[in-house]
């Protein structure tokens, strides 16, 4: 009588094992959407459907042969191989409010990451200081909240287009793409970030900020950004800025981003110097004399236009002071912006000819620092707008900022 050989144990081998199973040499249930070994190990399994950039501890735990796993699910079932017990890795908890970046970035995504840290961000101000906040720290920041990295991704497109004129129309939908997911994904945000992510809404604030100035314009789609595009709109948007940092509070200021504010301090006290308001009141006194004759001392907006108008001339004597030691950078104008009041800006929202006059005026500074990439052709698409809502009868006070935006007049040796 034949007996059958104690020997190996048959088994039923795979052959259509998942990728990690073989990968690893080991067997594979083949239970699918996940096999059993990469649902124990926290792997992908490519039964799942396509692969998509998986991250370095992921690759790690599919092609080591010794994986570290933790502890099982009480609803799988699913116990451990093996009685050692290992710790799990110490987990950070992810914040209810934002979600995990997600590990989908294509190849381009990570070239314009890359195009943002090595060329990008050195343009985005004059000061090494603060080019070093925007390449080091504002990355760091969007790794942790997704919308500010996907508000990166959107100016570096744009910046790159621009760069090369070959690949602009496919930069330019890839920044559309990121600037609607960063907008998509923030507002739900913001109300949670002013307090507890100041760092992070700032960041954010600033580069759309930068991206509705660089976005090319095309016939029709002035200020896009916006429900009804006007000058108004696209003036509270920068305004925003002075309420992040208002609501960041000291802590935001004085954190990692500190440089960014001393710059600004720094640019601020040539504006706040005396003859700062000496040498701008001179570009200004024709439109002082138009204030004063359409507007009389009786009606409420005649203060409110007279102290634009200070801030305004503070404006000029600095963006157009004679024998500038230093290259404009765009705080020494956007600054304006910021010292306005918001009765100045619901004016302007009521398109009332005096206050469109008076931005049109600003605009001649925006002229100034148009060597910077994002800002080139700027002054001549915020008066294109203000033109097509300025009553014609007052088009004529608007020629002396229209000679310098289209570089006919000559404003300082």
């Amino acid at each position: 009588m034949s007996t059958i050989s104690q020997g190996r144990r048959s088994h039923r081998k795979s052959r259509a094992g998942c990728s990690q199973c073989k990968r690893r040499k080991v067997k594979c249930d083949e239970t699918q959407p996940h096999c059993r070994n990469c649902h124990r190990h926290g792997v992908v399994c490519s039964f799942a459907g396509p692969l998509t950039v998986l991250s370095t501890s992921q690759v790690d735990l599919a092609e080591s042969p010794r994986s570290i796993s933790g502890p099982e699910s009480a609803e799988s079932g699913i116990a451990s191989t093996t009685d050692q017990k290992v710790p799990s890795l110490p987990s950070r908890p992810i914040p209810p409010m934002v979600n995990p970046f997600p590990s989908n970035l294509a190849v381009f995504d990570l070239e314009l990451l890359h195009h943002y840290t090595t060329s990008t961000c050195y343009t985005l101000s004059r000061s090494p200081a603060v080019q070093r906040i925007w390449r080091d720290q504002a990355p760091c920041i969007g790794f942790k909240m997704p919308p500010v990295l996907h508000a990166i991704l959107a100016l570096s497109a744009l910046h790159l287009g621009h760069s090369d004129a070959s690949r602009r129309e496919s930069c330019l939908a890839h920044a559309q793409m990121h600037h609607g997911i960063a907008v998509k994904e923030m507002v739900p945000l913001v109300s949670s970030l002013a307090q507890e992510n100041g760092e992070a809404l700032f960041i954010f604030t600033s580069l759309t900020c930068m991206f509705s100035c660089a976005k090319p314009f095309k016939a029709g789609d002035f200020l896009v950004l916006f429900e009804r595009g006007t000058l108004s709109e696209w003036a509270r948007l920068f305004r925003g800025t002075k309420t992040v940092i208002q609501s960041g509070g000291e802590n935001l200021r004085t954190g990692r981003l500190a440089p960014i504010f001393l710059n600004g301090s720094y640019l601020a006290a040539a504006h706040l110097e005396p003859q700062a308001l000496e040498h701008g009141r001179p570009h200004i006194w024709e439109l002082q004399e138009m204030m004063q004759r359409e507007c009389p001392s009786t009606l409420p907006a005649r203060a409110i236009y007279q102290n634009t108008l200070d801030e305004l001339a503070r404006t000029f004597g600095v963006a157009l002071r004679p024998g500038a030691a230093r290259r404009l950078d765009t705080a020494d104008v956007f600054r304006w912006l910021l010292d306005v009041s918001d009765d100045y800006l619901d004016l302007l929202r009521q398109e009332a000819p005096i206050a469109l006059i008076i931005f049109g005026y600003w605009c001649a500074c925006i002229r100034r620092i148009e060597w910077m990439w994002w800002m080139e052709g700027l002054s001549q698409r915020l008066m294109t707008q203000l033109l097509s809502v300025l009553d014609p009868k007052y088009r004529e006070w608007l020629w002396w900022p229209q000679e310098i935006i289209n570089g006919s007049h000559v404003a300082s040796p």
